[in-house]
């Protein structure tokens, strides 16, 4: 399979989270133009119906909880570079969603057994070019996501990490979250639809709650942004909703019925997990619960990453 397409790959969002990526990013935003009825504009926000009630968003103003210092690592001697994490304690969360999506079911406790720690947020451009001296992006500014990266190129950038036994890291590696790690971290002790609570809208708001933690199709002008600007969740993590889809380490398959412990999914497959929506998703593909997934070796402008630390 090459790593580059002339024409974009299948897509099966609503039942079965199989990701589409243009090989041009402003292809894909025309099209979605021309079925609003509205080819040629730059930018629209498509104002959804009001939900009325809204006590659990009550939690939306929330300080980002202190879970100790944060960890900063150099990635050079001359400290030109540096990728800030934060710890994610272990605990138990519910894992999934009981929604109108079987991919995403059922729901079943997850136990973390160990700490670790996360990128707070998506591996930036300049974070990327200083360990791989290229920059991909098709969105290019420094602060900006990279994106355009595949699941093996991420392997590659990972390794090389690793292999410069970085001096904040110590003993500790780098990887992709896996799958149960990347949803636990988003929710950050929430159990709603985003990390904030259930409802995107409140009878008499002016904008969507989730505006204020995302970039999605309503709000990114159909573009990365730097990460950062956003407010956090809970856990002091940027972008865990919209600006670009991220990799995670597991293969795609259909969740266990029971209790587990520190799980990495199936041993093999097909397609790997990708999660958090991007900056021309809709509010739907960027709840905590929602599973996207996509063939390894796929680069587009909508998918990045983010690291964590074990």
């Amino acid at each position: 399979m090459t790593h580059l397409r002339e024409k974009p790959q299948r897509v099966k969002h609503r039942r079965g989270g199989l990701i589409t990526i243009e090989e041009r990013p402003e292809d894909l935003v025309e099209r979605k133009h021309r079925r609003l009825g509205l080819a040629g504009a730059s930018w629209v926000a498509i104002l959804p119906l009001l939900v009325v009630g809204c006590a659990a968003a009550a939690e939306a103003g929330r300080e980002a909880e202190s879970h100790g210092k944060p960890l900063v690592i150099w990635l050079d001697a001359a400290c030109r570079g540096k990728i800030g994490f934060v710890r994610i304690p272990a605990g138990t969360f519910r894992m999934g969603s009981e929604t109108e999506d079987d991919n995403e079911k059922p729901v079943h406790e997850v136990t973390l057994t160990k700490d670790y720690w996360m990128q707070t947020t998506e591996v930036t451009q300049a974070q990327w070019a200083a360990v791989m001296g290229t920059n991909p992006s098709h969105f290019k500014g420094d602060d900006r996501p990279v994106e355009s990266v595949s699941w093996e190129d991420c392997q590659v950038f990972i390794r090389k990490l690793n292999e410069s036994k970085l001096k904040e890291a110590g003993s500790k590696t780098f990887g992709l979250p896996t799958e149960a790690e990347w949803e636990y971290a988003c929710r950050a002790g929430s159990t709603g639809k985003w990390c904030f609570g259930d409802h995107e809208w409140c009878f008499g708001d002016a904008k969507s709650k989730l505006w204020e933690y995302a970039w999605l199709d309503a709000n990114s002008d159909y573009q990365t942004h730097p990460g950062g600007q956003k407010k956090p969740n809970g856990w002091g993590l940027y972008d865990m909703h919209g600006n670009v889809w991220e990799w995670c380490g597991d293969w795609h398959g259909p969740y266990s019925v029971s209790r587990v412990k520190d799980p990495t999914g199936p041993s093999s497959g097909e397609f790997r997990v990708i999660r958090g929506g991007d900056w021309i998703s809709s509010s739907w593909d960027s709840r905590s619960a929602y599973r996207g997934f996509l063939e390894p070796a796929v680069r587009g402008g909508r998918v990045g990453l983010r690291l964590v630390l074990r």
